[in-house]
């Protein structure tokens, strides 16, 4: 690493980041945050001995951020995916359990398929038994 970018500036930097993206995100984000920061620390490990920044700081704090806001995002999304699952789903009582193997012996016997390959998928699909 360049001369002042060391593994103990690293550690210093660590609580600065941390301490920084808390103050922007909240504590209700402390484990983001600091999964973003040692994130963060991985990618610098990497990345600083080749190609060491010029302001050790900003770049952790910046590359941390750019992971609170992915983490975000990510939830986000995923938040969204489920209430839109949750428009598909019965809430009027417990869910039927419906046989679906009659489906799954026609899949099976796919004309796109081989003979071969329709016997073996039928049998370990549909009958539970291993292709041996």
């Amino acid at each position: 690493m360049r001369q002042g970018v060391s593994e103990d500036l690293l550690r210093a930097l660590v609580p600065q980041a941390l301490g920084t993206l808390l103050r922007d995100y909240g504590a209700a984000q402390f484990d983001v945050c600091e999964d973003a920061v040692q994130e963060a620390v991985v990618q610098a490990l990497q990345l600083w001995p080749t190609r060491p920044p010029r302001d050790p700081r900003a770049w952790l704090i910046t590359a941390a951020r750019r992971r609170v806001v992915d983490a975000m995002r990510s939830e986000r999304a995923r938040r969204a995916r489920e209430q839109i699952a949750g428009y598909f789903t019965r809430s009027d009582g417990p869910a039927r359990c419906i046989d679906d193997s009659l489906e799954v012996l026609a899949l099976c016997c796919h004309p796109a398929l081989t003979p071969t390959a329709q016997v073996v998928l039928t049998l370990r699909a549909v009958a539970g038994l291993t292709t041996a």
